[in-house]
């Protein structure tokens, strides 16, 4: 699935294909995907706006408009294509089809259907769902470890399903709280309340740089993630033990194990990770 890395290179990638073009039509192929407005409004007030800017906060793209944004998740597998017009197009997984005023369409394909789209003014989407709910990025100043204290003060949660909570830091998915995890030496089931200010201060510190380095390598193709834009990822080469079930921890040759955590899978080495 898509993360802040990947959800980056596509917006890079998209920018400059796409500003300064004019939206001339629009066709919705699931209904159920536009959360905000209804159907009718969305497309009476996209058709004729001018894309000026792609911008992103965590895993959300936000299209700047004329006079709305619109904001789209990704969710587990939503992916966009640049296509001229009359290319052929498998409409099994097309959900929606932007016309742009230069031959080319801008088409979302989601096999899983989970993704969304939510049309707001530029002056109210800052206030409202999704956007309101997105927490500050590692690398945000307001993220420090007093935060964090602040944060999870009382709860019994397990890092893994806090660090996965869009809500307090955003950003992270399931591929990279694995990898942070790890390079904290941190286990993956410690519960937040044992966290000291050491673990704290590693879990953000890590975060920011690992998060970093994968939008530098254009994020991590796996599974069933790859950029329709013909972009590729490489930071899955990297990885130290996510998708590494089985095989020798690369710093103590002890083995990497599996678990399920909140019903997701988690990777972690015992060894490194221990268990508080």
């Amino acid at each position: 699935m898509p993360e802040l890395p990947e959800v980056e290179t596509v917006r890079k990638t998209l920018e400059p294909l796409l500003i300064n073009h004019k939206i001339i039509g629009v066709r919705i192929l699931l209904n159920k995907v536009i959360k905000d407005p209804d159907i009718l409004i969305f497309k009476k007030r996209i058709l004729n706006q001018t894309i000026r800017q792609v911008q992103r906060k965590a895993k959300l793209l936000i299209f700047v408009l004329d006079d709305d944004v619109l904001l789209s998740h990704l969710r587990m597998e939503g992916k966009y294509y640049y296509q001229k017009q009359d290319d052929l197009i498998n409409w099994k997984h097309v959900l929606l089809v932007l016309d742009l005023d230069n031959g080319y369409q801008l088409r979302y394909h989601d096999t899983r259907r989970f993704g969304t789209f939510h049309l707001q003014t530029k002056t109210t989407y800052q206030s409202l769902k999704p956007y309101i709910n997105i927490g500050p990025e590692p690398w945000s100043q307001e993220v420090t470890s007093d935060y964090l204290k602040n944060k999870w003060k009382n709860k019994k949660q397990k890092v893994k399903t806090a660090l996965l909570d869009q809500t307090t830091i955003s950003g992270l998915g399931n591929i990279y709280v694995d990898e942070v995890l790890f390079a904290a030496k941190i286990h993956p089931e410690t519960t937040v309340n044992k966290l000291n200010n050491q673990n704290l201060t590693a879990i953000i510190s890590n975060a920011s740089k690992i998060l970093k380095l994968s939008i530098e390598l254009g994020g991590s193709t796996i599974a069933t993630y790859t950029s329709s834009l013909g972009v590729r990822g490489s930071f899955q080469d990297y990885l130290q033990v996510h998708m590494r079930v089985n095989q020798q921890c690369f710093t103590c040759k002890n083995i990497i194990q599996k678990s399920k955590v909140n019903n997701r899978g988690t990777y972690f080495c015992n060894h490194c990770q221990v268990k508080k």
